[in-house]
């Protein structure tokens, strides 16, 4: 079998097994289309008896009535006259007794059909439905799952569309195979079974569409999946182009580049489009192919079947050929919905293979089975030595850095050299390459992660807040806070009084990243958040370079009640928090090159003295 049918039939597989933890489901789904399989093919069917057993044995009586009549007239003997109403007789009661079978057969399957149906599918939907959140839940816990520096070197646009288009596509293989495709199976299986009884000869004649069809979708399939690839990776550009407006549309509408942009999402829907096409052409082309190997086979059963009517050969009666017909005429409905699967298979897989890309990404490091929990920092926190690279060039290379608990430390250098990141690896948004950092002289690799990032808060230049409420964001670290400890919070961050001022105070919603509110304020929400999880280690990262001077005030009062008795690193704030550190780090060439008040930094010049002299125009 070539690699590439594997693959395809693995990756099925692998899409089929989301349905094993409802398997009673599927085989209730199984049971009953099975049963409606069978009821299509039993109505069909009824034509044979209908013709053979009712009709013609009818026009026999009526034939041996209209003989009786001539008999009348001529005075037959008197035995034969009775022995032609016997024959009638008997004639009339098995038209009788073969209807009466026949009208309750075909009652019971019109009555018996719309339930049968009615279960089928309303099983068949549910488990559907339930395997597509299915899939898009692991994805998104997966992305929750993988290390950061992987998202972030990821394309936005491609994890929205693998978790919502790629899995709805993904799913629709899986609802063929379980839904239709099971329906048109045992459609043609029974259809198949009941041909074969009326006669195998005709059987075998409809059979020989089977090699062709097969020829064909080997063909097209393949073309299929390559061009639905194609389609895939193109929808997430779109995404991506289309986050890109959103997310940038003030930079968008500053720089008046509204036309640029719409042409260029307009380019993106358009190679969309072309590479949807190739995908529909394709399945065109197949299902018309289809559909001429079908016709023709169901024309040759009907030539074969005329002549051997009339010529008597192969046993075929009227009503087998007429049974015969509709049977088949069955059998090409769904022999025309399996290539119609088959090419929406081929299109679904590469939406699947971009799905389990995610799921088999590789997660963040595990906690080592020995791991333990820290409820406190004791002594402080050291990097020894660590080295670290988010692609060829190292960002930091053989760090070292010691935190006493209780100290506040200021990490300031020029950008681009790394401070954010060593704030990173003390959160364990990524593991170092080489070295390590140690809490209480313990390595943050033998530590639990919850437990560790239990112990820190970070207040970021870009505050982050969810689209709900006040009271909603501020209790997110710690939602079993109470509401007197959420106002206490609030007022230590000096965010009480903006909050209370809201027509909804506490309830009142902040918009989409907080777009409701201003700069200072969503950075003093975000402090009070830090402030309700009673953290012992803070991190400040550029956490007021993007306000004014009067948002910046309030601020610094919040941060000033937030740092007392904790251990805080900042990283390269404004020179006024700079100088209320105990001491400052200064990071050069992916090293501390420095480290001391900024009495003696100032005295030793360097790097230093150079970043503190352009604070009058920038802030180090």
């Amino acid at each position: 079998m070539p690699p590439a049918r594997q693959r395809s039939l693995g990756l099925l597989l692998r899409l089929l097994l989301y349905a094993r933890p409802y398997a009673w489901l599927v085989g209730i789904t199984l049971l009953f289309s099975l049963l409606y399989a069978g009821g299509l093919t039993g109505r069909a069917y009824l034509v044979k008896p209908l013709l053979d057993d009712v009709l013609a044995p009818q026009i026999s009586a009526d034939w041996l009535a209209d003989l009786r009549s001539s008999a009348d007239a001529t005075r037959l003997d008197p035995e034969v006259e009775a022995q032609l109403a016997a024959e009638r007789a008997a004639m009339e009661a098995r038209v009788r007794d073969g209807f009466t079978v026949i009208l309750l057969a075909g009652l019971a399957i019109v009555l018996g059909m719309p339930i049968v149906r009615l279960i089928r599918d309303y099983s068949g939907e549910w488990v559907m439905t339930r395997i597509g959140v299915d899939l898009q839940f692991d994805i998104g816990s997966k992305l929750l799952r993988i290390p950061l520096r992987q998202l972030q070197s990821g394309n936005r646009g491609s994890y929205v569309a693998r978790t919502t288009n790629d899995t709805l596509i993904a799913n629709r293989a899986q609802a063929l195979v379980f839904g239709e495709a099971l329906q048109d199976v045992f459609q043609i299986l029974v259809a198949l079974g009941a041909a074969l009884y009326l006669n195998w000869r005709l059987a075998l004649v409809t059979l020989l569409v089977g090699p062709p069809v097969g020829v064909v979708l080997q063909v097209f399939g393949g073309r299929i999946r390559r061009s639905s690839r194609k389609r895939q990776q193109q929808v997430a550009e779109v995404m991506q182009r289309l986050l890109q407006i959103l997310s940038g549309m003030k930079v968008i509408k500053a720089l008046n580049t509204e036309t640029h942009e719409r042409d260029a999402y307009r380019d993106e829907l358009a190679l969309y489009f072309r590479r949807s096409m190739k995908v529909i052409r394709n399945r065109v082309y197949s299902r018309s192919s289809v559909e001429l190997v079908s016709q023709g086979a169901f024309v040759a059963v009907l030539i074969v079947g005329v002549l051997g009517i009339i010529n008597g050969f192969w046993n075929i009666t009227q009503g087998v050929l007429a049974a015969f017909l509709a049977i088949a005429a069955m059998l090409y409905r769904p022999t025309k919905n399996l290539t119609r699967m088959y090419n929406g298979i081929q299109d679904a897989l590469p939406a699947a293979v971009r799905i389990f890309e995610v799921l088999d990404t590789e997660e963040e490091t595990p906690d080592l089975p020995d791991a333990i929990a820290v409820e406190r920092l004791r002594h402080g926190i050291s990097y020894r030595q660590v080295h670290f690279s988010y692609g060829r060039e190292e960002v930091l290379r053989g760090l070292d850095l010691e935190i006493g608990a209780g100290e506040t430390v200021a990490l300031v250098g020029p950008t681009g050299a790394g401070k954010t990141t060593v704030a990173d690896l003390l959160l364990r948004f990524h593991e170092p390459d080489r070295g390590t950092i140690e809490l209480d002289g313990v390595s943050l690799a033998r530590i639990q992660r919850n437990s560790l990032r239990r112990l820190i808060a970070v207040v970021s230049q870009d505050p982050f807040l969810f689209d709900a409420t006040i009271l909603d964001n501020l209790r997110y670290g710690r939602p079993d806070a109470s509401f007197d400890e959420i106002v206490e919070a609030a007022h230590a961050a000096n965010a009480h009084g903006f909050i209370e001022a809201m027509p909804e105070g506490y309830d009142t919603p902040v918009g989409e990243l907080g777009s409701q509110l201003s700069g200072g304020q969503r950075q003093r929400l975000t402090i009070a958040r830090a402030l309700l999880r009673e953290p012992q280690i803070l991190i400040f990262d550029e956490a007021t370079s993007a306000l004014d001077a009067k948002a910046e005030q309030l601020v610094q009062k919040a941060i000033a009640n937030l740092m007392k008795g904790r251990t805080v690193l900042v990283i390269a704030h404004r020179l006024s928090t700079v100088l209320a550190a105990d001491r400052i780090a200064v990071l050069e060439n992916g090293r501390i090159s420095m480290c001391g008040r900024h009495e003696e930094l100032m005295e030793k010049g360097g790097l230093y003295r150079e970043l503190v002299d352009l604070q009058l125009t920038k802030p180090i």
